[in-house]
């Protein structure tokens, strides 16, 4: 990787779950079958190839220790081109063949030595940059801390650096070493999306870092400063390379070596306390002529479209303290083993699969550039690029480069790839590798988003050597490549471009800069960014009215059961609260319930073969027993409907445990999880497989119909939760009617011993589960308020959460913080006085628990007005932080949602991540999502959400106060800036009658 590049961008539940929020526990769209994805049946041939096959690594080891360093113009790398160029042929690929550019200047590294002299000597570790000139001989002089951080601070040392050593940068602290988070990539806020017609681009880093290195060696040439050392900002002796030229191989103006942290530090501390000298000496010598290098090229052509291609590549040069094994002989010798795999298979790709190792990317992509140069006039017959170049890690996943227009198509590539175990796609940018060069010549250029694995350490330094490579990784990344092209080839139609122009705003590129400048005119104050920062701070202000809030609702009000008087008490209040803060149209919408339902106590005890007392509570809308009943227990295990067949004749007058004990996994961050994972906030069963709606409800219906036919004395469901935690349910009962027979959740720990005890003979069990039904219909209500909108208030932009909750604690944390996050992001907005275009609404459903009842009530009471409503936002996973939003699919309006919540992600106190398009029921999103409006929610930390989800453990001392405000500010800035857009937010195509959910 091109650290001159990089360095500048751094700069820059489950089916045992049954009635338990079942939405939560899917991820990606259940798999489609072959005839959907028609590659799908090669790609495990190709993954079992590379898995027990693979060259890769014998291919890395001759590579690094029979040939070694590459450095551009040497003839390390010639020996390389040509030996790769054989193994291609060796592989059986076609059109093999070096494509010759040229490098102006080759520089040659002689030695390097150099050693504090005052005010104690001390010897240090250096090694010269590359294209660096070397020393007239030994120099000695004084270092200077060159501290200017703009052009105008130059002055300053003007007249005062003839024949200094200068240092420019701040040491990297190293003690303690710091954690390396392989997932940061995913976590961190999001990236600035691309600018928008009008406006200024996002340019490349590496522009602004180039300039500003020209400026300063400039200067230092005009002033004679006799050497630059740098820090290597490594540890334990670890070196670090790039080169200083300022154009294409030119000689650097001013000789300059890296150093070790350790002797960088040296020099520092030494500064506090007086004059340092430095004597240093590097004798490099430069080629009188230009010498030609080569990207080593090579197909497998298209047995359909030859003409059209599928670009794999890494570079194959490297820098030469070392071996240049992690960077890039690795993505190199993956793209050779993919190639090998493909062709040893005869696999027939309708499109022509070209692999392409590059040369002289460490110096600025030039190879990758040239190769774009030489190949213009089919730039058009390129479906992507992808590229391997972050080391030995293994592909966590595909970074997209803004391709928004692609992430669609690409979801299709990736979905037969679960082996992968890839996460979610990421429109993240990278400026410091070949995919690059195409991207910016519009062909969609993508890049591997790897685990650091101690890339941070073997990177352009002396320990990049082949002992580093780690063997399973290596072939996933050749897995990677290989299978993606393939599929990539195999798709009906070129990968789209994005939109022109690529680079809005900007002026074209000059011979003299080779890019994209910046347009003259100064950015305009932008006021929805202005208004963003104002609501944020708000907020912040109304922090304590938030909490005194949610403390009344969850303290005073209690537990808000769907029906009962502490529900209609909290409805009535909110529906004030809005009227007191001089909301518009602040009101109650009635919808109509069965049967309200009141908990009674549930208790029960085994009989035999060993006494004891079981730990039970009813389960929603369950009738009583009417008094203990007693009965022998029989377990039904199942996973689908067709499982329940032979339970028939079985359960008559028994007590039924539903569902055998599976082993299970705790919840983990949505943002690490697989892309065909099971992304759930809850405890699931390990190795679920995606949650899919319709066979869901084919499973429930069968199973309530089977226990309708044999009515068994009572049906009871173990807690998913430990040490004593329950959960809660309506098993058994849909739309408020009384569930069939009497059932009560156990906890775990009970339920896992009933499981033993049957393993071993006859369990008898005796039950008093109590719950009361009212026998009548009854009202409930969503409270409704809004700030209507002053150019389109008939179109709509909704916030919303829950305000029901389950009993067994008092849903401070289900929902009652998403309720109270709403309210506060409605009073911040009031407060302000904003004037959105668009209506903003505030709505809090009621009988979410039992099914999304409130939401779907409102979407069939607002059938006529849903064209109108650009999108809904629900906070409904708990009190854990806002992490981001996800959008279930929504790929048209991706982009457009970057740009609305990119406020969010640049706020310090929020940093929102990339949004996600998982397809992801379970809450009041998702009526509206199914109506086809824009229903998306907000993806928290889980922040023990699994323990506290219908729970007793649901109260107000597991809220977490500073993450709740966050949830207010993206709630109230996402409503802001979604009313504020140009257009309503596109919608998701229309889905075929038959496939709609029922």
């Amino acid at each position: 990787m091109n650290t001159r590049r990089s360095v500048a961008f751094l700069l820059s539940a489950a089916l045992i779950l049954i009635g338990v929020r079942a939405g939560f526990a899917s991820a990606l769209p259940a798999p489609a079958p072959d005839t959907a994805y028609p590659y799908a049946s090669d790609d495990g041939r190709i993954l079992a190839e590379i898995q027990n096959n693979s060259e890769a690594m014998a291919n890395l080891e001759y590579l690094s220790d029979s040939i070694g360093a590459r450095l551009s113009g040497t003839a390390g790398l010639k020996r390389a081109n040509e030996w790769t160029k054989q193994k291609f042929i060796e592989y059986g690929l076609t059109n093999v063949h070096l494509e010759a550019w040229t490098v102006a200047r080759p520089w040659t590294r002689g030695t390097a030595r150099a050693r504090i002299t005052a005010p104690a000597e001390h010897p240090l570790v250096i090694a010269s940059a590359a294209w660096a000139p070397g020393t007239p001989g030994v120099v000695h002089g004084q270092v200077v801390y060159f501290d200017a951080k703009e052009k105008k601070d130059f002055e300053k040392f003007r007249g005062k650096l003839k024949g200094a050593i200068v240092i420019y940068q701040e040491p990297t602290t190293l003690s303690p070493p710091q954690p390396v988070d392989p997932y940061r990539s995913f976590t961190r806020p999001m990236q600035r999306p691309p600018a928008r017609i009008g406006e200024l681009p996002v340019g490349d880093p590496y522009e602004a870092f180039l300039q500003a290195e020209k400026d300063r060696d400039t200067f230092w040439k005009e002033e004679g400063v006799a050497a630059v050392l740098r820090d290597s900002a490594k540890p334990e002796g670890l070196l670090n390379m790039t080169d200083i030229s300022l154009s294409r191989y030119a000689e650097g103006l001013v000789p300059t070596a890296f150093m070790t942290g350790e002797g960088y530090r040296m020099i520092w501390r030494l500064m506090k306390h007086g004059p340092v000298t430095v004597e240093i000496e590097m004798t490099n010598t430069f080629g009188n002529k230009p010498v030609e290098v080569y990207n080593t090229v090579a197909d497998l052509r298209g047995s359909e479209k030859p003409d059209e291609m599928v670009i794999i590549g890494g570079h194959l040069d490297s820098w030469d303290l070392a071996t240049g094994s992690t960077d890039n002989g690795t993505g190199s010798m993956a793209v050779l083993e993919a190639a090998r795999a493909l062709a040893k298979l005869k696999l027939k790709p309708k499109r022509t699969i070209r692999f392409v190792l590059f040369a002289g990317e460490e110096q600025g992509l030039y190879g990758s550039e040239e190769y774009v140069k030489a190949h213009v006039n089919e730039l058009e017959k390129i479906s992507a690029v992808l590229v391997h170049d972050t080391g030995t890690g293994r592909v966590r996943a595909i970074g997209m480069h803004d391709n928004y227009q692609d992430r669609e198509l690409m979801d299709q590539v990736l979905t037969p790839l679960p082996e992968l175990k890839l996460l979610e796609p990421s429109m993240a940018r990278s400026y410091g590798t070949d995919h690059l060069s195409f991207d910016d010549a519009g062909v969609p250029g993508f890049f591997c988003m790897q685990d650091p694995a101690e890339y941070r350490l073997t990177h352009h330094s002396q320990t990049d050597t082949f002992d580093k490579v780690w063997k399973d990784d290596l072939n996933q990344g050749a897995q990677v490549l290989a299978a993606w092209a393939y599929n990539t080839a195999q798709l009906p139609t070129l990968l789209p471009r994005r939109p022109l122009p690529y680079n809005p705003g900007s002026k074209p590129a000059t011979p003299s800069t080779g890019g994209a400048e910046a347009a003259s005119p100064e950015a305009k104050p932008d006021p929805v960014a202005e208004m963003d920062t104002k609501i944020i701070e708000q907020l912040k202000r109304d922090e304590a009215t938030l909490k005194a809030d949610l403390t009344y609702l969850a303290d005073r009000i209690g537990p808000r059961l769907t029906g009962s008087s502490q529900l209609d008490r909290a409805s009535h209040w909110t529906e004030q609260q809005f009227k007191k803060a001089g909301f518009a149209n602040a009101h109650l919408e009635s919808w109509t319930i069965a049967n309200s339902w009141t908990r009674e106590s549930a208790t029960g005890r085994i009989v035999s073969p060993a006494e004891q007392n079981l730990t039970l509570a009813s389960g929603g809308w369950s009738p009583s027993t009417n008094g203990a009943v007693r009965g022998n227990v029989v377990g039904v295990s199942y996973r689908t409907a067709a499982d329940l067949e032979q339970y028939h004749g079985k359960l008559k007058g028994a007590i039924v445990l539903m569902g055998a004990p599976r082993e299970m996994e705790l919840p983990e961050n949505w943002l690490t999880t697989p892309w065909d994972g099971v992304a759930s906030p809850l405890v699931h069963p390990k190795n679920d497989q995606p949650f899919i709606n319709n066979d869901f409800m084919k499973l429930r219906e069968a199973m309530t119909k089977l226990v309708d036919e044999e009515k068994p004395l009572a049906v009871l469901y173990g807690s998913e939760k430990d040490f004593g935690l329950m959960n809660m349910s309506s098993p058994l009962s849909r739309q408020y009617a009384p569930a069939v027979v009497p059932t009560a959740y156990v906890e775990r720990e009970n339920y896992l011993q009933l499981w033993r005890f049957m393993e071993q003979g006859a369990v008898e069990v005796e039950v008093n589960i109590g719950g009361k039904l009212s026998g009548k219909p009854m009202d409930v209500y969503n409270t409704v308020a809004e700030i209507r909108g002053s150019e389109k208030p008939d179109e709509v932009v909704i916030v919303g959460g829950h305000l029901d909750s389950w009993d067994l604690g008092t849903g401070a944390t289900d929902d009652g913080t998403g309720a109270m996050a709403v309210l506060a992001a409605a009073r911040a907005l009031q407060k302000l006085g904003v004037q959105p275009k668009r209506t903003i609404r505030f709505v809090m459903f009621t009988g979410e628990e039992q099914g999304l009842n409130g939401s779907r009530a409102y979407v069939k009471a607002h059938a006529a007005e849903l064209p109108k409503i650009s999108a809904v936002l629900v906070h409904d996973i708990g009190t854990g932080k806002v992490l981001t939003v996800d959008m279930m699919g929504n790929y048209a309006a991706r982009e457009t949602i970057d740009h609305a919540l990119y406020p969010l992600a640049a706020a310090p106190t929020v940093g929102l991540s990339e949004p996600s398009l998982r397809t992801v029921g379970g809450s009041d999103h998702v009526p509206f999502d199914e109506a086809g409006v824009p229903g998306f929610f907000c993806v928290q930390d889980i922040a023990d959400y699994d323990k506290t989800h219908h729970s007793q453990a649901d109260t107000l001392e597991h809220v977490r106060w500073g993450d709740l405000t966050e949830g207010a500010q993206v709630l109230a800035v996402f409503a802001y800036n979604v009313a504020q857009l140009p257009d309503l937010l596109p919608r998701k195509p229309a889905k075929p009658a038959a496939t709609q959910p029922k």
